[in-house]
């Protein structure tokens, strides 16, 4: 399945460009996949540049954005980047809370992990209400 994903990937960059929606999808699948592999350093590197061309392409709250912010934090908690893993995943969190649904699978996900889960506080860190703008 990496393979696979990873094949994906170079083709969409290649046909498509690394801006197109595709590609940031394919990009973000292959992040997640790596970061369920425990491959902390690839997961972070591949996560960074999606991120970044996401949010600059797509909007910080756009579904893609938020599924590779997500996978991120993950790969931050694996290599022992405590702030920044925190700092990433409490923004996300929020986002997915008021873009989509604390029930939404990216939400979910972000909090699968128990590392994750104590890195933000558990429960207390999904009670938490949104600020008001």
């Amino acid at each position: 399945a990496r393979a696979l994903g990873e094949d994906t990937l170079q083709r969409a960059r290649r046909v498509l460009g690394p801006d197109h929606l595709i590609t940031l999808q394919a990009a973000a699948a292959v992040t997640v996949a790596l970061a369920a592999l425990n491959e902390g350093d690839p997961a972070r590197a591949l996560g960074e540049d999606t991120l970044q061309r996401g949010r600059r392409v797509l909007g910080p709250d756009h579904l893609v954005v938020l599924w590779t912010a997500s996978a991120l934090t993950h790969a931050l908690v694996q290599l022992g980047e405590v702030e920044p893993a925190r700092a990433l995943g409490e923004d996300t969190l929020q986002r997915c809370r008021r873009v989509l649904a604390p029930e939404h699978p990216i939400a979910q996900y972000l909090m699968q992990a128990a590392s994750i889960k104590q890195l933000l506080g558990d429960d207390a860190a999904a009670a938490r209400p949104d600020p008001q703008p």
